[in-house]
């Protein structure tokens, strides 16, 4: 007993294989489409963010340590470039921290060195510090403007005469 065969019909498989084939093609190209739009937005948010995490870092950070710098010290940008080759400023759990050039906090016995005028001065022109040369020359330890000094400079004038103005013929 022989088993009927069956005829293929062979090109209407084929022409069903290159419907198939074409779908599967255009819908890769819309995927590839797709994922090369989704990969722009993804950069562009990227850029966005980071520009965003610069401007946050420049408010909560570099702001109140440019500020110090100005008020602790006679040359800031000196100051600042000094502080930055051994410490960084961060803000962890919203405080701004003092921290060593590898991340860890800068302490002071078992406590973290506060980000304050009084203590960074006394920590950075201490005599155990190791920059506390650079540091005394820049830093300004005290406020005190040092008019009620004996022997300082005055302008007081010593001649009785009192000083001649310029005419120029308009009175």
């Amino acid at each position: 007993m022989s088993e009927p065969t069956e005829t293929i019909d062979l090109s209407a498989e084929v022409e069903t294989l290159r419907r198939v084939n074409g779908e599967l093609v255009t819908k890769s190209a819309t995927r590839k489409a797709r994922v090369t739009e989704l990969e722009a937005v993804v950069t562009e948010l990227q850029s966005k963010l980071s520009e965003a995490h610069d401007s946050l870092h420049q408010l909560t950070v570099m702001g109140p340590l440019n500020a110090i710098a100005k008020e602790i010290s006679i040359a800031p940008e000196l100051w600042l470039e000094k502080f930055s080759q051994s410490y960084r400023l961060e803000m962890v759990k919203g405080q701004l921290t003092l921290q060593t050039a590898d991340g860890k906090p800068v302490l002071k016995g078992e406590k973290p060195v506060p980000f304050e005028r009084q203590s960074l001065i006394d920590m950075l022109t201490s005599d155990a510090h190791p920059q506390c040369k650079a540091f005394k020359s820049i830093t300004i330890a005290s406020k005190a403007s040092g008019a009620n000094a004996s022997g300082g400079h005055r302008s007081v004038q010593t001649s009785a005469e009192p000083k001649q103005l310029p005419q120029f013929g308009l009175r």
